[in-house]
């Protein structure tokens, strides 16, 4: 028996409506489920206000909840990897925001960007909300941190008056060394760094294999031990002798010597007439390439320092020698001694010399010509890093 019509087109628009309704009935449980997160990302805020050489920084707040403090993830992207660099926390007081009414102001952070960064690749530095993908204004941010070839400063911090040290600046003598620069900075504790040193100077020891290491650490020949220390702000890595009687021990000493023609002056020097232990030829040359060979620091492309680079991390603050001897421990500032640097001599340009430049860390450090044949301490320089 045929149903009758009206049961028949009942049980059609059911057919209809019930899946409509039960679809409905789901996206509602859906968006009800995720409205909350969604509200919780709306109401995350901040700004990358800087991503240089040495550092990002920037400010993140929750504004539904502003006593709380965001947390961030800094990523590093190049063409080939994304890495992770830190989590942090945004707690940091920002006067100018506390004075924008914008709670209490504690919503800044800043984070020192690690030395593998400064390698004048592409980077991609990229700040997150903790948790989300979700971008900070101005983030990313695409840039090429060629950040080497800096100078340092001067290693001045105080001033004077005609008789005594002072604190700068001083009244009556104004506008003098330790008025300005990184010194100025550091001394009132306002210099970011990456590693340590005294004043404007930022020194990271490195180890063997090349490693970072703290500032505690110290001098061998194992894998972890120091072996060279990172100039941060020129981005040179600098050789620290030895003292075990081997190839690059301190005591050794070195006549100069250069094949090239192009860059030794018009006189190539003299050969093996240092001296030394490790079993190689005493001369500049033969030290280059041994300890090329060698591998420190995890490197190979080691030179002969010019007269500039090897003067570069003098602080004239100090005196016989010259220098931070935290990470330049190898200088005997009590008997003179003379660094060979690759930077010829000639008075007459065109006339071959068979002079180079020396610098001798006495005093406050300074440099002059010596006879190519003369037996001098060498230390090596590679990079910027």
């Amino acid at each position: 028996m045929r149903e009758p019509i009206s049961v028949h087109y009942e049980k059609r628009i059911k057919s209809f409506i019930y899946p409509i309704l039960i679809k409905k009935f789901i996206l509602v449980l859906s968006l009800s489920f995720f409205l909350p997160f969604a509200t919780a990302h709306a109401n995350l805020e901040g700004t990358v206000d800087n991503a240089n050489c040495d550092y990002i920084n920037g400010w993140a707040w929750d504004n539904a909840n502003p006593t709380s403090r965001v947390k961030l993830k800094v990523y590093d992207a190049t063409p080939t990897e994304s890495t992770l660099l830190t989590t942090l926390t945004a707690q940091t007081l920002r006067p100018d925001l506390l004075n924008a009414g914008q709670g209490d102001g504690k919503y800044g952070f800043y984070f020192n960007l690690p030395v593998r960064i400064r390698d004048a690749a592409t980077h991609t530095l990229s700040v997150q909300f903790d948790g989300t993908t979700t971008e900070l204004n101005n983030s990313p941010k695409t840039t090429t941190l060629a950040c080497y070839g800096k100078l340092n400063d001067t290693g001045i911090t105080l001033c004077s008056n005609e008789s005594n040290r002072l604190s700068c600046p001083a009244i009556n003598y104004v506008g003098q060394d330790g008025d300005y620069g990184r010194d100025k900075l550091a001394y009132t504790n306002n210099l970011p760094k990456i590693g340590t040193g005294s004043a404007g100077f930022d020194f990271t020891k490195i180890a063997n294999d090349g490693s970072t290491l703290p500032a505690t650490a110290l001098l061998g020949t194992r894998a972890k031990d120091w072996a060279c220390t990172l100039d941060n702000l020129t981005g040179l890595l600098w050789e620290i002798k030895t003292s075990d009687g081997g190839l690059r021990d301190q005591n050794n000493t070195y006549s100069w010597y250069h094949p090239d023609g192009s860059s030794n002056g018009g006189f190539a020097g003299y050969q093996n007439l240092g001296n030394c232990t490790g079993g190689i030829s005493c001369d500049t040359y033969s030290y280059v390439n041994a300890v090329r060979t060698l591998q420190l620091c995890g490197k190979t492309a080691w030179r002969l320092p010019s007269k500039q680079e090897l003067m570069s991390f003098i602080d004239f603050s100090r005196s016989s020698p010259p220098l931070d001897v935290n990470f330049f421990p190898d200088v005997h500032g009590d008997y003179h001694p003379f660094w060979w640097s690759s930077t010829p001599y000639s008075f007459f340009p065109s006339v071959p010399n068979d002079k180079a430049f020396v610098v001798i860390f006495f005093d406050l450090g300074f440099s002059n010509p010596a006879l190519k044949e003369s037996s001098q301490f060498v230390r090596l320089v590679r990079g910027p890093w």
